[in-house]
């Protein structure tokens, strides 16, 4: 059998085709371009979709994992080529079953193909069921190539090494005695162990049915007995109850007294309490003295403050005597403090001058005296320049000297009048005048408003003192002062919480007379003569109590007895019953030996028999695995249950694939699949082999030799693989998927 397209809508693809060839077919596509979803749509083709799967932690259902991504109907077609002629595959959605709708027709002819139907399709095109071709010619998504063992691949195994029949397995047929082992006998279960339990309760009846008549003897004994002792303290009891009626009449008695003084009480209080305010007033007005109080300290401390105010104003109008310079602005100030500076820098200028003018009036008169006047002769030269500097000097010494004393007076009257002694000390002066009176305006500010808050505060106090005064005069017209206010308030609170208390009380006392009412007292005493009797009311109802708790068990008994004796049955029919069961258990047993023996029959059969078909199946996997591994392993030994082990060519014992390396353990499964494909698949018309990632633990030279052996099978071989390296050895027909 040959495939030679695929058409899917099938998990992520959407109408999407594949076209392969004969032989090996390596068809490479990156990881999500869907090469394990074409895997699982081949094996869906051929076997279907097991509906019955469902989700699991870990684990989705193949109908939840394959359904469509685009919410498209699950469907497709693969056409091959089935014993010389074109047939095409169709499976599709019936109802709500995934792939449920199933046709198999000649491409050529669109004629149905007889015997091939949805059921039959994966046995009838491949030769094998699902289960066989799983764990041989079909690697799916998983961990590692390794495989299991199931009843219809050991079938399939054993047909070739016996009578050929493929409907008898050793694992069915052991599990069939095995059921019917478990059946007799199980740990506790089984028939044998339930004839057993049941042969020892017919014993224990036949025990308990003696046991029964003298307990039920003895029954009948005990509750005479205790019925006379119980008439006894019942009457005794009636005696206590009669006196408790007594007793119960006196309480009620003396409760209505009580009752009846609390209701006088509670009325003098109430009239008492006629002119009084209620106790929301009353503890208002308890807090009206508090704020009486600090309203009292408010006025004392704002007193307190405006006294300190006053000295403080006093104080600073002392230190702030009138002075012309508290009169001037700060420009006024700036103004005069200039001129004094300008006057006093005018008078040094004009005194510098002056001696400057004598200095050059000299200079002019030596100079006139050195002159070479002709006519001037003998000391007539130096007098005459003489003469000119003392003209000179007087010309302008004198004027000079005068404004500049003139300047300088002018100065000093002006500092004279504010007592400094320079501008700067003047302007120091002003500052500190002008401070002085800041203090004196701010102590005056604060003289003004501590005398309004003081008044305030004066207010405040005597309003509330009025209206706590009104208050409590109202029903304490006697009462004065803060004292007088607080000894009323009080006073009015304790009324009101005497009469409160008596309330409570009588309140009290009235539900004490309706219970003692409501549980039968009287106010009339029937004055019967009883005598108390010698055990008290506890005693008497503690041996009431245990002789009807003994009396009722006694009778429990003796129901108990009856029922046993009636359910128990006959003594004669038990006998009967045990008799039978004896022989029925005997003959059990038996079964059970027989049933072991040929169990044991079976499991020599079975390791003869494995002794059979092990050694061609080894030697075949173990030829495979030489080629995978370049004859660095030759040999392969695999147990029943497909637990492998591989005997490298230098060694002497084979090596556990748990001791190997993933990659050689993948090579060793890989070897045992090929060798159960050639012997178990049949080879006339032989289905495809489908490889997921198969070779992906597989190093560059074994993948080659993997290769090599796979382009040689007498079958197509579909790889899909995620590397490109598969490709590029050149081995078999290269195919790229889109991702």
């Amino acid at each position: 059998m040959r495939i030679k397209r695929m058409t899917a809508t099938f998990g992520k693809l959407e109408r999407a085709e594949l076209t392969l060839t004969d032989g090996l077919n390596v068809i490479y596509a990156p990881n999500e371009a869907g090469k394990s979803t074409w895997c699982g749509f081949l094996r869906a083709m051929f076997y279907g979709v097991e509906t019955s799967q469902r989700d699991k932690k870990g684990f989705l259902a193949e109908k939840n994992r394959y359904a469509p991504w685009s919410g498209a109907p699950m469907e497709g077609e693969v056409e091959l080529e089935w014993q010389g002629r074109d047939v095409t595959l169709r499976r599709f959605a019936k109802g709500n079953t995934p792939f449920g709708g199933f046709s198999a027709v000649y491409s050529d002819t669109q004629q149905p193909v007889p015997g091939l139907t949805g059921e039959t399709c994966g046995q009838t095109l491949l030769g094998v069921g699902r289960g066989v071709w799983e764990r041989s010619a079909f690697v799916g998504q998983a961990p590692t190539l390794a495989i299991d063992g199931t009843p219809e691949l050991e079938r399939r195994i054993a047909a070739l090494f016996s009578s050929g029949q493929e409907d008898v397995s050793y694992s069915d047929t052991r599990e069939t005695l095995g059921k019917w082992l478990r059946r007799r006998r199980h740990n506790k279960s089984g028939l044998i162990p339930q004839m057993e339990e049941e042969l020892a309760g017919l014993d224990a009846a036949l025990t308990k049915l003696e046991d029964t008549h003298d307990r039920f003897a003895r029954a009948q004994l005990d509750i005479s007995r205790l019925e006379g002792e119980q008439r006894r303290l019942e009457g005794e009891l009636h005696v206590h109850k009669r006196l408790a009626v007594r007793k119960l009449n006196a309480r009620y008695a003396e409760a209505e007294r009580q009752r009846q003084n609390l209701a006088d009480e509670l009325a003098r209080a109430e009239r008492e309490l006629a002119a009084v305010p209620t106790e929301r007033e009353l503890l208002d007005a308890r807090q009206g003295l508090g704020r009486l109080d600090a309203l009292r300290e408010e006025e004392l401390r704002q007193r307190a403050l405006h006294s300190a105010a006053a000295t403080e104003c006093e104080q600073a109008a002392r230190d702030c005597p009138d002075h012309p310079l508290l009169q001037l602005t700060r420009g006024q100030m700036d103004d005069l403090c200039q001129l004094v500076q300008q006057m006093q820098s005018k008078s040094r200028t004009l005194s510098r001058l002056r001696f400057v003018c004598l200095a050059v009036a000299l200079c002019l008169g030596v100079g006139v005296s050195m002159l070479p006047l002709p006519v001037l002769h003998g000391a007539v030269g130096p007098a005459i320049g003489a003469g000119v500097a003392v003209l000179t000097a007087v010309g302008a010494f004198i004027p000079m000297s005068v404004a500049a004393g003139g300047y300088r007076r002018r100065a000093q009257e002006v500092l004279a009048q504010y007592e400094a002694s320079s501008a700067a000390a003047l302007a120091a002066l002003w500052q500190e005048r002008q401070g002085m009176r800041s203090r004196l305006e701010q102590a005056e500010n604060r003289l003004r408003q501590n005398g309004q808050e003081y008044e305030q505060a004066r207010q405040r106090l005597s309003a509330e003192e009025e209206t706590l005064n009104n208050f409590v005069r109202a029903f304490a017209p006697e009462t004065a002062g803060r004292e007088g206010c607080e000894r009323a308030i009080d006073r009015g609170l304790a009324l009101r919480s005497a009469a409160q208390r008596l309330k409570g009380e009588l309140e009290q006392a009235q539900r004490r007379c309706d219970d003692l009412k409501a549980q039968g007292a009287q106010e009339i005493d029937t004055l019967e003569q009883l005598y108390e009797p010698v055990n008290t009311l506890e005693q008497t109802q503690h041996e009431l109590a245990r002789v009807e708790g003994n009396l009722t068990a006694a009778r429990s008994a003796l129901a108990l007895a009856q029922g046993e004796m009636l359910s128990v049955g006959d003594r004669a029919e038990l006998e009967a019953r045990r008799e039978a069961l004896c022989i029925r258990l005997d003959r059990r047993r038996t079964e059970y030996a027989a049933i072991e023996g040929a169990i044991a029959a079976l499991d020599e059969a079975n390791n003869a028999l494995q002794q059979r078909f092990a050694p061609q199946l080894n030697q075949l996997a173990g030829e495979i695995l030489g080629q995978l591994t370049g004859g660095r392993y030759e040999g392969v030994a695999l147990n029943r249950e497909f637990e492998a082990a591989a005997r490298s060519a230098d060694g002497l014992l084979p090596r556990s694939t748990l001791a190997l390396s993933r990659g050689t353990a993948d090579q060793i499964y890989l070897a045992v699949r090929l060798a159960v494909c050639r012997l178990c698949l049949p080879n006339e018309d032989a289905g495809p082999v489908v490889l997921d990632d198969a070779l992906l633990t597989f190093d560059d030279a074994r993948m080659t030799a993997a290769l090599e052996v796979l382009a040689r099978l007498d079958r197509q071989v579909l790889l899909f693989s995620c590397q490109r390296r598969e490709a590029q050895t050149g081995i078999g027909s290269v195919l790229s998927l889109q991702s």
